[in-house]
């Protein structure tokens, strides 16, 4: 055997058992500080495609584990659909979100970083707790057209409620954006009459008194 043949082979070898671990390992380093991003950037419309990003690191994930039809329906339904749209969707009703704000009022954030940390130790006890017993199962060689089939024919139904459902998500997203308080403003000045008037400046519109 030559030696370059022998190298193929242990390279192909090496391959075989250290592809997979360094693929998470890559997958999951990617995904935390973008994760970490959604949640520590200001700026919802940037959040939104950080958010993206996340999605496309956990569809790598589902590749690894054998499951294509879950990777193709993280990027399609998640990533690409919700994301998108309801970044769209907040960018045309509140432009003024875009802005470099804090939402969160200072005397909360010790309650909330509690109230994290317990949640968190109560799903890692949770995890530690189980044994996770690991089964050789073989995988179907059709399980993307498995399971479209099935969600197609026999789970149709609870698929379009699941469809209405996150269109009732999304219109509430856009109501929650559009319903910011009034700012109203009065100023006076002299109309093309010459008479003193006083004007109510509000966000949508102008009325005159």
């Amino acid at each position: 055997m030559s030696p370059e043949l022998q190298m193929f082979m242990n390279l192909a070898i090496w391959a075989q058992a250290n592809v997979e671990p360094v693929s998470f390992l890559i997958l999951g380093i990617l995904a935390i500080p973008l994760a970490f991003g959604v949640i520590f950037d200001r700026m919802i419309i940037r959040a939104g495609f950080v958010l993206i990003g996340v999605f496309g690191a956990i569809s790598g994930l589902f590749l690894l584990l054998q499951a294509q039809f879950l990777a193709l329906a993280q990027i399609m339904i998640y990533a690409v659909g919700i994301t998108l749209v309801v970044v769209i969707a907040l960018m045309l009703t509140n432009p003024k979100m875009e802005e470099d704000m804090s939402v969160a009022q200072p005397k909360l954030k010790l309650p909330a970083l509690f109230a994290s940390v317990l949640l968190f130790l109560t799903i890692f006890q949770a995890v530690v707790v189980e044994p996770w017993p690991v089964q050789g199962l073989n995988v179907h060689p059709d399980i993307t057209y498995v399971l479209g089939r099935w969600l197609m024919t026999f789970y149709s139904l609870p698929f379009e409620f699941a469809s209405v459902l996150l269109l009732a998500a999304l219109i509430g997203a856009v109501m929650l954006a559009k319903s910011d308080p009034k700012i109203e403003k009065v100023t006076s000045g002299l109309d093309g009459n010459g008479t003193h008037t006083n004007y109510i400046e509000r966000t949508d519109d102008v009325v005159k008194v």
